[in-house]
């Protein structure tokens, strides 16, 4: 029996799926159906990569230890891919004993090779890719992802032999046995290659990131998360004792930020050790969301689990596949997904199994024995076109392929006018559009699983594969019409807007974030003031100094922890001599005062309502005066929308009711 192993890129855990994760992922399972639909014995691997120090960090700013932290934010990831109906035969964890032991093994090996030595490296290093980067890979002396200034590190490091594997890496990728799609990717990789690769650094001082797996010649060191990531690949398949029967990866899917590290690392690390190379890698494209790029700091970052709760996983899955020519760019639109599912889905394909099966009903008694099939109508599916697309992972254009056959489906009974067909004549059509709609239903099956057994359901038939992918072959049918497949939606409101006046405030111009109370002392010359050190988090500046009103209302011991809202670029003021460099947000009703709290959010998260533009510089007193913010119904809003994170609505410390006004 033919074996297929696809594999996803293992998703890192300092924060919860998105839905690029959920993208990727989608795709390799309906590949990963698709193949067991050819009879093929398949074996799909994804997971979670959770060493390094970005996950360190993480875990310390939620106060988590590092297991626990990781142990959280996997099982959302588990229970994410659950909702859209992913079957995966394994989940690797990078923190599994075996894994860990099996990465040990692989570095001893390296080693005493001597592919790995000791020395020093020097490199710019962004924190946010966890890799370093040389000075063509930034953009403005900043890293081109994650729009900060990389820090150049000279440290002790081991360092692996990357540069004696270019030559051989370069051979296999031109010849296509390491073969890489699409083939601008293929391009992109090997201009990267010949400009040089140099030896990498493969760990880090224990005493500087501890959360790692230590290197077995070396206690000091932990391993730097690339080679411990890229063996989940192999560990994945021998937890389950499939390694000898399944490697090489027949195709590894991923975004393209990833590329570089695996058409040089990767395959470095597998000829060291004398593997096979994957046959091929699939790279796909990045998202925008309307327009714009999806990005926390904006608050577009899309929630799979909305979408499936909202639409249904197979409206998510069609869409996703729909939209985006897969290995492109694409832009994720919730106006576009509901007009997709509203006139394709419920027009075209609903509408037809409605259709062909009211028919049935009402002039056969359901029922339709097989006879003479219409073969000019059969004609109109080209099975081994969609075949040989989905082969090629051209799955944009398969579900294309697919969707055109429904809307002949629907002309065809339009062209033969059905409806007025006498009964004695009719049954040879209706035989003939049911085997269609069950041919449909086994090549929708890989893309909506759901909706595939739902018309299975109504047909009174099991599930087929891709070999009774033919007409003429159910003898009778017995069909049990039940309720539409797809009901339709209200296109979403686009929110209002105006176009601004120069002197006009708003609130996209305010720069509210969510800070951590790490110190509290007395106003030196104030009995009513506090002076708060604040902390906003890494990613967005160091500690900061606040003065507030709140020592009537707060204890020192009460604040200290506290998630609170700080107006970050409102422009730093003395205070009774003391400088203020921000502001801290409270609502204020009569004689009462809460502050404002997010108590699961990150520090340095942004406070949004809905997409917006880039704040301001900088902002005075008198700007955030003249916007309106206040509370309702135990939250807070401006102009009826709820202030949030990423994480969660903002909310108050102390309820002290409705439409106090926040200062």
């Amino acid at each position: 029996m033919k074996k297929f192993y696809i594999t996803t890129p293992i998703y890192y855990v300092n924060a919860e799926p998105h839905i690029g994760s959920a993208y990727t992922t989608i795709a390799a399972d309906i590949l990963a159906r698709w193949h067991k639909l050819k009879g093929e014995e398949v074996f799909f691997l994804t997971g979670t990569d959770e060493h390094g120090q970005k996950i360190q960090e993480k875990a310390e700013e939620e106060g988590l230890k590092p297991k626990v932290f990781v142990d959280k934010i996997s099982k959302k990831f588990q229970e994410t891919f659950k909702l859209l109906n992913i079957q995966n035969d394994n989940f690797i964890r990078t923190t599994d004993k075996e894994h860990e032991k099996e990465v040990k093994k692989v570095l001893q090996e390296l080693y005493d090779k001597g592919y790995i030595y000791k020395g020093f490296y020097e490199s710019f290093y962004c924190i946010g890719c966890e890799q370093y980067l040389t000075h063509s890979d930034l953009l403005d002396g900043k890293c081109p992802i994650h729009k900060r200034a990389p820090d150049l590190r000279k440290e002790e490091a081991y360092l692996f032999k990357l540069s004696e594997f270019q030559n051989k890496i370069l051979k296999l990728i031109k010849s296509g046995e390491f073969e890489i799609l699409p083939n601008k990717r293929k391009n992109e990789a090997i201009n990267f290659i010949q400009q040089g690769l140099q030896d990498i650094s493969i760990s880090r001082l224990k005493e500087k990131v501890s959360w790692g797996i230590e290197l077995p010649f070396d206690k000091n060191h932990t391993c730097f998360v690339w080679v411990d990531a890229f063996w989940n690949y192999i560990t994945g398949l021998k937890q389950k004792n499939k390694f000898d029967k399944f490697w090489p990866a027949d195709v590894q899917l991923m975004a393209k930020d990833i590329l570089r590290v695996h058409t040089t690392i990767w395959p470095a690390l597998l000829l060291a050790t004398g593997n096979k190379l994957p046959k091929r890698l699939f790279i796909h494209g990045y998202f925008t969301v309307d327009g714009e790029k999806m990005s926390k700091s904006l608050g577009n970052v899309i929630s799979p689990d909305y979408m499936v709760k909202q639409y249904g996983v197979d409206s998510l899955r069609y869409f996703l596949m729909r939209n985006i020519p897969f290995g492109e760019d694409g832009d994720f639109s919730e106006n576009l997904l509901v007009e997709r599912v509203n006139n394709e889905l419920a027009n075209e394909l609903g509408n037809l199994i409605s259709r062909v099966l009211s028919l049935a009903e009402r002039k056969l008694n359901g029922k339709a024995s097989k006879g003479f099939i219409d073969e000019k109508f059969a004609d109109r599916l080209d099975v081994d076109k969609i075949s040989n697309l989905m082969d090629n992972i051209e799955l944009h254009t398969a579900i294309n392929e697919i969707m055109r056959f429904v809307k002949e489906c629907n002309r065809y009974i339009n062209e033969e006018e059905l409806w007025d067909v006498e009964e004695n004549e009719l049954e040879v059509y209706i035989y003939t559009l049911l085997e269609a709609i069950r041919i449909i239903s086994i090549l929708l099956s890989p893309y909506m699983p759901q909706t595939s057994e739902k018309i299975n359901s109504q047909l009174n038939i099991k599930a087929g594969d891709f070999g009774d992918c033919e007409f003429g072959l159910v003898e009778i049918y017995k069909i049990k019409k039940k309720e539409i497949l797809f009901k339709k939606f209200d296109v979403p409101k686009p929110p209002e807007y105006h176009e601004k006046k120069e002197d006009e405030i708003g609130f996209e111009d305010f720069d509210f974030r969510v800070g951590e109370i790490k110190g509290v002392k007395d106003h030196p010359n104030a009995d009513k003031l506090y002076i708060e050190e604040i902390d906003l988090g890494k990613d967005t500046s160091d500690k900061l100094q606040v003065v507030s009103g709140l020592r009537e209302y707060y204890k020192k011991e009460e604040l200290i922890g506290k998630k609170v809202i700080i107006l970050r670029n409102l422009k730093p003021a003395v205070i009774r001599g003391v400088e203020s460099q921000g502001m801290l947000l409270a609502a204020v009703k009569e004689k009462k005062l809460s502050l404002l709290i997010a108590p699961k959010s990150r520090n340095g998260g942004r406070v949004f309502i809905n997409l917006r533009e880039k704040a301001r510089k900088e902002v005075t007193i008198n700007d955030f005066e003249k916007i309106l913010l206040k509370t309702k119904d135990k939250k807070v809003v401006y102009q009826d929308m709820i202030l949030r994170t990423e994480e969660e609505e903002i909310k108050l410390d102390k309820n002290i009711g409705d439409n106090a006004k926040i200062q």
